[in-house]
């Protein structure tokens, strides 16, 4: 037997099985890429970056397509060299005064004296006009002359033809509301692109009696959008403000006082198509056309307001 301290012998291990692997297939050739998808691809993608730049440009002109026809400052340079208050009230009902005006009476008021509601251009501010004030108190008529909001101390914000059109109605209902002045002894002038405002406000308001209109821009819309490269947007949809006088006096049968300069140096274009529009507008008018500087034409600017205003005001 057996002692049993003897070690026992291991088995043998069985060989593992061999493994047998698939045969590799072929090598396939390398694809080849066709130049023409490659230079498609790269076309749609330029095409789409175009697409998307151009895209918003044109957002760019929407938002800001105002500053193509208005550039307003909120400085107020000059003031008239005549008593004025500065008023500040309301634009429609929100309690808060956020417009900004002068008020000038005439020297010897009357209860129908006229008040001239003085609408500036789109550039600068009532400082600009403080010079045709002054004349306007020498006519005499009271003069309330206001700065849209955007514009000298009234509150800030870009303005806008609509914003304008809101506002030159909030210095009506301020004159007659506020300051209790009959709707009919109250004349809108207009300068510059002030002139659609007051033209605007004279057929919306069926009380008022005339409108002076004093250098009117008919195309101030046409060469804000076709000049330069403003040609490659669609500029007459993106550009929301038109300031479209000549729509606003066609057909008006109010009295309009039109005052302008006589074509001289670089603005003749400019004022050439004023004078277009002065022959386009219907009747009743009265046309007054300025030939010289200086207190000649100050002197003939004073009698044709006051003969227009004698003319056409009767309760004067």
């Amino acid at each position: 037997m057996p002692s049993r301290k003897q070690k026992a012998v291991p088995k043998a291990r069985r060989p593992e099985p061999e493994r047998r692997y698939p045969p590799r297939p072929p090598a396939e050739p390398p694809e080849v890429v066709d130049p023409r998808w490659i230079a498609k691809a790269l076309g749609a993608t330029l095409l789409a970056a175009f697409v998307l730049a151009y895209l918003a440009v044109c957002l760019l002109v929407y938002q800001g397509g105002w500053q193509l026809m208005l550039a307003p400052s909120h400085k107020v340079d000059a003031t008239p060299s005549v008593p004025f208050q500065t008023i500040h009230f309301d634009a429609g009902e929100t309690g808060t005064p956020r417009l900004t005006g002068w008020w000038i009476p005439a020297e010897s008021p009357t209860p129908t004296t006229p008040t001239i509601l003085y609408l500036h251009g789109g550039v600068g501010s009532l400082g600009n006009s403080a010079q045709s004030l002054n004349l306007l108190h020498r006519v005499p008529v009271n003069v309330f002359a206001i700065d849209y909001r955007g514009y000298g101390q009234s509150s800030p914000g870009h303005p806008t033809e609509a914003r304008m059109t809101e506002d030159a109605s909030a210095a009506l209902e301020y004159l007659t509301g506020t300051r209790h002045i009959p709707e009919k002894t109250i004349v809108p002038y207009g300068e510059g692109l002030g002139a659609a405002l007051a033209a605007n406000l004279a057929n919306t308001q069926p009380e008022i009696q005339a409108v002076i209109l004093d250098t009117p821009d008919p195309e101030a819309f046409g060469r804000a959008t076709d000049a330069g490269k403003a040609r490659l947007l669609p500029m007459r949809l993106l550009v929301r403000e038109r300031f479209d006088v000549a729509a606003a006096l066609a057909g008006s049968k109010k009295p309009k006082l039109l005052l302008a300069d006589r074509p001289d140096g670089s603005e003749m274009e400019r004022i050439k198509a004023n004078q277009a529009l002065f022959r386009a507008v219907p009747d009743p008018k009265m046309t007054v056309t300025f030939d010289h500087p200086g207190e000649i034409s100050e002197d003939a600017y004073v009698r044709s307001v006051e003969r227009f205003l004698d003319e056409y005001l009767p309760h004067r």
